[in-house]
């Protein structure tokens, strides 16, 4: 028994022990840990603080609200303004809290631009509470300069000019902060110091965008460029603060400034200065004209006599002592203070002669027509005389001196003289003044050979080893011989005996006329640019002929080579792609082959697309031979039913015995065919007058241009 009981007692003896041990534990760890969760906490309340900042530019407040705030242990804040481009703090506001300005942990106040003393910045905004410092934001009352425009408008001689101020603020943005701000405008010159500004422009309340019509000829009476400038002012502060500033010009202007010649003024040899619309910020007593030569140095010096608008003067070639020159014109304005201001514009007074263009005509017998076109001299021409000189072992020999004729109009000058010899000449263009002076315009040098002397009619010549049978007029070989020979059209009653060739390289057609003297087709009669297949490879003859093919066949064929007489004054045909197009004065070579004129889309004469018309003379056709309008009708009219055609490869260096007739060109807006006897001859000269055609051919079947 005792020794259970002993035992009994000795066991809850040490579960006692162990209890007290485990609460001495768990008392000591809560002793220790309970102060750091204090401290955690303590640490961890300033976090619940904020503070926040909005600007209020228009009314120049910066408001900031503080929250998260326990007056049981925060007592006290202090309110700082910095500003951000010094670091300087601007300002410093202490705030003992209590209930009266803490409401549920929130503190609100503003700090404005007159607590700043109108000072325009950045400033950084922070509150502290206790050891801790918030940033509450960044308060921009800076003067948004950037976003202010400024302009002066009006003519440089003008005394009013606009001045328009525009802010270039977002809605609802604002450019200056703060009320009652005033804008007005200041200028100066920009010679003198910004200092000496003046205010030309009245203020007015500061808004987005206004005007204001300014004076300046009330600032001072300054020449040269001025500065202008947008300030902003209030009451509250003394700074005057600028927006925006730009330039202007205060100098004389004018809205012409020339030079005339007229018919009356050539005759008192003399041309007109004319200044127009002048106008001057200090008005205008009087204009003068300074007269330069093409070295700069001046000549002359004129008074401008005052006219309705404008201020005028003539000048003789006397007074320019009969010098022909290029001459510069300055107009010097002396103003209502007799200050005197050279215009920055000038003009020119053309008075030198046009030395024009001198030809040499070789006619018959070695006669010689000379020729001066364009030539000019102030104060007109009165005659024009040509030297003649021959030329032999290095000296000239003066053969006379001969008085050319004038045209009705002066523009040209023509002489014919006889030359009988072969050998080198030089002619030289001399023009008499009307102040009675000799003056050279021009000189050329010429030849005159063996067979300059003269050709006129028939001559047997050879043209690449083949002797052909020319025909020349005034020395000039010509290409179309319809005239000369007084040929008929073809008809069931009369036949013309042709050959025809076509130089396909070439893109060349020569018609030969059979020669009785000699048994030949070796008259050349006439010569055509015409447009073959732009196929140029292929050098078959008709057995590939199909309606899509591109080549003219080579080979030798005939005028209506079925025998039959096939000619179309307008034929329909069929293009490649399958649309139909129209070809005048067709006339039937081989299978599918014609001559015809360029096939339009429509039977009007007016269809032509310039670009295609500007292909004669090259490879461009489906395989037809393409030829201007008065081409194919010669054929048409002139050929006969079983004229031999020949096509061959040919050579574009071995055209004909003709050469390649020269073709006309024409420009986008062109319609039509310059050789087409269905459109007007005052059409064409019209178009032909204002450069759109090179040249064209009269219903009466002469050439104009080419």
């Amino acid at each position: 028994m005792e020794q259970n009981g002993g035992f009994i007692m000795k066991r809850t003896y040490i579960r006692s022990l162990l209890v007290f041990v485990f609460a001495s534990l768990f008392l000591t760890f809560s002793f220790v840990s309970t102060p750091a969760k204090a401290a955690a906490a303590a640490t961890e309340a300033p976090s619940t603080h904020k503070a926040v900042l909005t600007t209020n530019r228009a009314a120049g407040t910066a408001n900031y609200t503080v929250t998260g705030l326990d007056l049981t242990s925060d007592t006290a804040l202090t309110i700082n303004a910095v500003n951000s481009s010094t670091k300087k703090t601007a300002f410093t506001k202490n705030v003992t809290l209590d209930e009266t300005n803490c409401k549920e942990g929130t503190f609100t106040g503003s700090i404005t631009l007159a607590d700043l003393k109108y000072a325009f910045a950045n400033y950084t905004v922070t509150v502290t509470i206790g050891t801790k410092t918030l940033t509450a934001g960044t308060a921009d009352f800076t003067i948004h300069t950037a976003k202010a425009g400024l302009s002066i408008t009006g003519n440089t001689g003008a005394a009013v000019r606009t001045a328009a101020f525009v802010s270039k603020e977002a809605t609802g943005g604002v450019l200056v902060p703060g009320t009652g701000n005033q804008i007005s405008i200041q200028i100066w010159n920009k010679n003198r110091a910004e200092s000496t500004a003046v205010t030309v422009g009245k203020a007015m309340g500061l808004n987005a965008n206004q005007n204001w019509s300014v004076d300046v000829s009330k600032s001072g009476n300054y020449y040269g460029k001025w500065g202008a400038k947008a300030v902003v002012t209030n009451s509250n502060w003394k700074t005057q603060y600028t927006l925006a500033s730009t330039e202007y010009n205060v100098v004389p202007s004018c809205t012409s400034f020339v030079t005339k010649k007229t018919k009356a003024l050539e005759k008192k040899k003399a041309f007109a200065i004319q200044l127009s619309g002048l106008t001057n910020v200090f008005g205008v007593n009087g204009v003068t004209f300074q007269v330069f030569n093409s070295d700069g140095r001046q000549v002359a010096t004129l008074s401008g006599k005052k006219k309705t608008a404008s201020y005028y003067k003539e000048v003789t070639m006397k007074t320019l002592k009969y010098n022909l020159d290029l001459f510069t014109i300055k107009a010097v304005v002396i103003d209502s203070n007799n200050k005197t201001y050279t215009l920055a514009q000038t003009t020119k007074a053309d008075q030198r002669m046009k030395k024009g263009t001198l030809t040499v005509t070789k006619k018959k017998n070695a006669t010689c027509i000379y020729k001066l076109s364009g030539a000019y001299v102030p104060g007109n021409i009165k005659k024009v005389e040509f030297d003649i000189y021959r030329i032999k072992n290095g000296k000239k020999k003066k053969l006379g001196t001969y008085k050319a004729k004038a045209s009705s109009n002066k523009k040209t000058y023509t002489v014919t003289v006889k030359n009988e010899a072969k050998g080198t000449y030089e002619v030289r263009a001399f023009a008499t003044s009307a102040w009675k002076s000799r003056l050279l315009l021009k000189k050329k040098k010429f030849k005159l050979k063996k067979s300059d002397l003269g050709k006129n009619g028939w001559y047997y010549e050879k043209y690449k080893g083949k002797k052909y049978k020319f025909y020349y007029i005034n020395n000039e070989k010509q290409t179309d011989l319809t005239k000369i020979l007084k040929l008929k059209k073809s008809s069931s009653s009369h036949q013309n005996k042709f050959y025809i060739e076509v130089n396909r390289a070439a893109c060349v057609v020569t018609i030969y006329m059979y020669n009785d003297e000699t048994n030949k087709y070796d008259i050349p009669v006439k010569t055509c640019s015409v447009c073959v297949g732009s196929d140029i490879w292929t050098v078959a003859g008709t057995g590939g002929l199909h309606e899509k093919s591109a080549y003219t066949p080579i080979g030798t064929y005939s005028v209506c080579t079925n025998g039959q007489s096939v000619k179309y004054t307008m034929k329909p045909m069929h293009e490649p792609d399958g649309s139909t197009v129209y070809a005048r004065w067709a006339t039937h070579i081989v299978g599918n082959v014609y001559f015809h004129s360029i096939a339009v889309g429509t039977q009007s004469h007016y269809a032509l697309p310039a670009v295609t018309y500007n292909k004669l003379g090259r490879p461009a056709s489906a395989g037809c031979i393409r030829m201007a309008v008065a081409d194919a009708k010669w054929i048409y009219d002139y050929t006969s039913t079983g004229n031999t055609i020949k096509i061959v490869k040919g050579s574009t260096k071995k055209p004909g015995p003709l050469g390649k007739a020269k073709t006309i060109k024409v420009k986008g807006g062109i319609n039509y065919d310059p050789t087409d006897p269905g459109v007007p001859d005052s059409r064409k000269k019209k178009d032909y007058k204002a450069k759109r055609i090179s040249g064209y051919l009269t219903k009466k079947g002469k050439k104009i241009g080419y």
